[in-house]
């Protein structure tokens, strides 16, 4: 099975026609699963498909406050953590960020633990990549789900081609 890689989170900035479909797709995500996409967490995720599907914590909270005033940082923690339980939204670790969900289909049909982020170390662009076969050939070559210790994802640092051929 060859790698299914989902278009870069930091791509051109979305329309709002797109912005509206994803939420809308992300509302029906959540109620498929009996879960809420409540108004706050609709609003957070929309801030994120604004900052072209990447983003950190703060910056979330930066928007909205502009938008209400005070927010406090664990309202925009909960919204996130609410996001990738219902894997609308990844933790980027490396980056200290959070990317939208890039892969362009209903409920996911993939387990966030065979999800693999390739991280461009001088642009930041994230590329989310789930290729079931390469992802357990990593774990397994890596031993990353040895006794007492279990991974839940794998990011690859590197250069993307946009910054490999603008060093050219």
């Amino acid at each position: 099975m060859s790698p299914t890689p989902a278009p870069p989170a930091a791509s051109a900035r979305p329309s709002p026609t797109e912005v509206t479909r994803r939420l809308d797709q992300a509302q029906a995500q959540c109620a498929a699963r009996g879960a809420q996409l409540t108004a706050l967490r609709r609003e957070v995720l929309e801030l994120l498909l604004l900052r072209q599907g990447s983003a950190k914590a703060y910056d979330l909270q930066d928007d909205m406050r502009a938008r209400h005033g005070r927010v406090a940082p664990t309202t925009v923690y909960r919204a996130l953590e609410f996001l990738m339980e219902q894997q609308l939204v990844h933790r980027v670790d490396s980056l200290n960020s959070f990317v939208v969900c890039n892969l362009d289909h209903g409920p996911h049909d993939h387990h966030h633990d065979h999800t693999m982020m390739l991280v461009c170390s001088r642009c930041g662009q994230v590329t989310e990549v789930h290729d079931d076969p390469a992802t357990e050939a990593i774990r397994l070559a890596l031993h990353v789900d040895a006794p007492g210790f279990h991974a839940t994802g794998i990011e690859i640092k590197g250069v993307c081609g946009a910054c490999q051929a603008a060093s050219a």
